[in-house]
């Protein structure tokens, strides 16, 4: 899918950050591949790993030692749905599941099915800022 199927998504850099072709500073991302982009770059943020935006993230690198159980499936679902939710308004989370993989102690697959808002319309605001004239 390209940016023509979904004006409102916009154009970005390409996550991860990369050189683009010829002609082009960086790699671009568009359509949905931007948004999954997005999606990966909220989940994989920690909480306070920004410093202008000490909320932002997922906050899933808490679970790295946590125990294999469905305690731990429940709350990293639960948080990667928050997450989405308030970080990328541009898509309709409809189900996240998280559950243990086979016989590996260490892995749990994160499964978000989602689609694109396609009535999110761009919007803008503008806030006049007024200077105080010189006396």
């Amino acid at each position: 899918m390209s940016i023509d199927d979904f004006p409102h998504v916009g154009v970005g850099w390409a996550f991860p950050v990369r050189w683009g072709a010829p002609g082009q500073p960086v790699a671009l991302a568009t359509g949905i591949d931007k948004v999954k982009q997005s999606m990966i770059l909220i989940l994989r943020t920690a909480v306070g790993g920004r410093v202008m935006r000490p909320d932002f993230g997922a906050g899933v690198d808490r679970y790295v030692f946590a125990s294999r159980s469905e305690q731990t499936c429940f709350q990293l679902a639960f948080e990667v749905r928050q997450a989405l939710l308030r970080w990328e308004p541009r898509v309709i989370v409809d189900r996240v599941d998280a559950v243990p993989v086979g016989d590996a102690e260490a892995r749990i697959d994160v499964t978000v099915e989602f689609r694109i808002d396609p009535h999110r319309r761009p919007s803008s605001l503008v806030l006049p800022f007024y200077l105080q004239e010189p006396p």
